[in-house]
């Protein structure tokens, strides 16, 4: 058996709008041919359980997540919390990797595993689904819930489209209750809204700022709440949104907290997802807490 430091890529087929099978391919050899052990599963359950058996060994070097958010938020989760995570950006968006300046570039990539300079962000909970980036519940969400119930394959930014106008017409924008909680679980807040984005690191996709000043080490949650409904209203929102005025809307509010809480207005029961780094994550009611580990992230 060799003694060689392990590098394990765990691969996300789907990821993205195209295959990007020959690339992981070429990172493989890459990583190899700089002296590593390297493994590629595309199974989840099966890189997790190699994850734990080479950490425990003291051979494995990092675990690369090749694909988009999605993939990285669960890879993220399965492996010990000692490891340090790669990326390798083959999805959709990749706001994380853009965040942190990385690109699907195998030389970078190899020699970002041969330095191994790692920095420590904070992840948070899901209804106890680990999640690096950001939430949102709202109108937002309930497209992404579209397509994943459409996906079946890659998803190109058509998919997107074709979901935000099924979505525009049909969604009827319920009322949502937000309660706001400190790191004792003392409620701090409660206040109504139709819109609830929550940020751990500060990016969202297509480009917008919606809380610029989010930091990804500062051990808090960046809450913002669009408190009315309504597509009219929902399209005023998004285009304050999009020219970086909505923080002057008297419609917007922010709130820097430790957990929060998302649930239908009582009496006025609506079908509302929950989105979490560009996937589906829950339906309502949520609970989202910023928590006490650090991810190690090779940047």
């Amino acid at each position: 058996m060799s003694n060689h430091e392990v590098v394990i890529i765990s691969a996300n087929p789907k990821s993205g709008a195209r295959s990007r099978t020959s690339l992981v391919a070429e990172l493989k050899q890459s990583i190899e041919a700089a002296g590593y052990d390297c493994e590629l599963h595309t199974d989840l359950q099966q890189m997790a359980s190699r994850a734990r058996s080479l950490a425990a060994e003291g051979l494995l070097r990092t675990v690369v997540s090749a694909g988009g958010d999605g993939t990285a938020s669960t890879v993220a989760s399965l492996i010990p919390t000692e490891i340090p995570l790669t990326l390798f950006p083959t999805g959709s968006e990749n706001l994380l990797a853009t965040y942190f300046s990385i690109a699907a570039d195998v030389d970078k990539c190899v020699k970002s595993i041969q330095k191994l300079q790692t920095k420590n962000i904070d992840v948070m909970l899901v209804n106890g689904k680990l999640s690096l980036l950001m939430a949102s519940v709202g109108f937002d969400a309930e497209v992404v819930r579209r397509v994943h119930l459409s996906r079946k394959s890659h998803v190109s930014r058509w998919t997107y489209w074709s979901a935000i106008l099924n979505t525009l017409v049909r969604y009827r924008w319920p009322d949502l209750k937000i309660v706001i909680r400190d790191e004792n679980e003392r409620k701090i807040d409660e206040t109504t809204g139709s819109w609830v984005f929550v940020f751990n690191i500060p990016r969202y996709a297509a480009g917008l700022n919606i809380i610029q000043d989010a930091k990804e080490d500062d051990g808090f949650l960046d809450i913002g709440v669009f408190d009315r409904g309504g597509l009219l209203h929902g399209l005023r929102c998004y285009w304050a949104v999009t020219r970086g005025k909505h923080h002057q809307m008297e419609q917007w509010r922010s709130f820097r907290c430790k957990s929060i809480e998302i649930d239908s207005v009582a009496g006025k029961p609506q079908q509302s997802s929950c989105q979490t780094d560009g996937d589906w994550g829950c339906e309502l009611p949520v609970t989202i807490q910023i928590t006490d580990r650090k991810l190690s992230l090779v940047i």
